[in-house]
């Protein structure tokens, strides 16, 4: 009996070595992706910062942040490609309802989950030497306008062709009246510009904006105000919102300009986890300062401002983290 009691202890000895104690549970890992907008551009920028919220105070996030566009920013995130994406609610919108440029196809999972930039509006601007001092006198002096609206396809360009059709002075019009329709980035308009080559353009941009505030020193700009009605059919159509200029923003600028704001927003899918949806949200509430100097488009930038948007349907777990802050 010895001999056995001694064979069984000494297994109960091997086992203590062959079975270790177990390890503490390793941290939860949160992988996310967010698109955003061409390398270096407005968009990267800010994708990137929102990223770096993340990076701050997500415990166990890895942010990946990539180049992406309006419009297949929708599609992939629609489809679960990646988590996160920057987009314009105009284009947002179309794709939740299947509408140009989404064929049909619609695009229900979108979701939202924060409003990036508050006062973005759409800025249409002429030169006073053309005479115009009214969008409605496009089509009555039948005006030979050169106008820049952005990229083919970009929000931009949507809303431009929408505005200057409400006013009777389509793409078309502009072209058969001798005028001219450009379609290229804002940075390169500026050159066109000062070559004599271009005298309009409209913009989607935060006010005031550097860019015409150098314009302005250049060239005799004149920042048109829309009419109540078309105001109305670009809401009603579009999904704008109305807002002002205040007078003076601009040093040309005399009075308030009426016009139309298009929001950059921060979506996601239906699919994706409440936790990572909370968690961002929560990095980027705990690092708002620091959201506020990454750009200028986010100077304003609120927890409630970032809940402002009731055309697209937010996350669950966005409006569960919206209404904890109010309680």
């Amino acid at each position: 009996m010895n001999s056995i009691a001694k064979t069984f202890l000494s297994i109960l000895m091997v086992g203590s070595f062959v079975f270790p104690a177990a390890s503490p549970a390793q941290a939860v890992s949160h992988d996310m992706t967010i698109v955003g907008g061409g390398s270096g551009g407005l968009w990267a920028i800010i994708t990137e910062g929102v990223g770096e919220t993340v990076r701050r105070s997500f415990e166990g996030a890895r942010v990946t942040t990539e180049p992406g566009k309006d419009g297949p920013n929708q599609v992939m995130v629609n489809r679960g490609d990646v988590q996160f994406g920057v987009a314009s609610d105009i284009l947002t919108i179309r794709a939740l309802k299947g509408e140009k440029p989404f064929k049909g196809r619609k695009m229900d999972k979108l979701r939202l989950v924060a409003v990036l930039n508050p006062n973005q509006a759409v800025q249409f601007f002429v030169d006073e030497k053309t005479g115009i001092t009214s969008a409605s006198e496009l089509k009555d002096k039948k005006y030979p306008l050169k106008i820049t609206v952005n990229r083919q396809g970009t929000v931009i360009d949507i809303l431009s062709e929408k505005l200057l059709e409400l006013y009777g002075a389509s793409y078309k019009d502009i072209t058969s009246w001798g005028g001219k329709v450009e379609k290229i980035p804002g940075p390169e308009a500026m050159d066109l510009w000062d070559a004599g080559q271009m005298d309009a353009i409209i913009e989607v941009c935060q006010f005031p904006s550097s860019r015409f505030f150098e314009l302005g020193q250049k060239h005799d700009l004149r920042l048109l105000s829309l009419d109540d009605k078309v105001i109305e059919q670009l809401n009603s159509q579009m999904g704008t919102g109305s807002i002002s200029i205040p007078a003076g923003t601009y040093p040309f600028q005399k009075e308030d300009c009426r016009t139309v704001t298009s929001q950059l927003l921060l979506i996601t899918s239906v699919d994706t986890p409440d936790e990572l949806v909370e968690g961002v949200l929560s990095s980027m509430v705990k690092n708002i300062d620091y959201l506020r100097t990454v750009h200028s488009n986010l100077k304003d930038l609120s927890p409630e401002s970032m809940a402002n948007n009731t055309a697209i349907p937010m996350h669950p777990a966005a409006e569960k983290f919206y209404r904890s802050l109010n309680r």
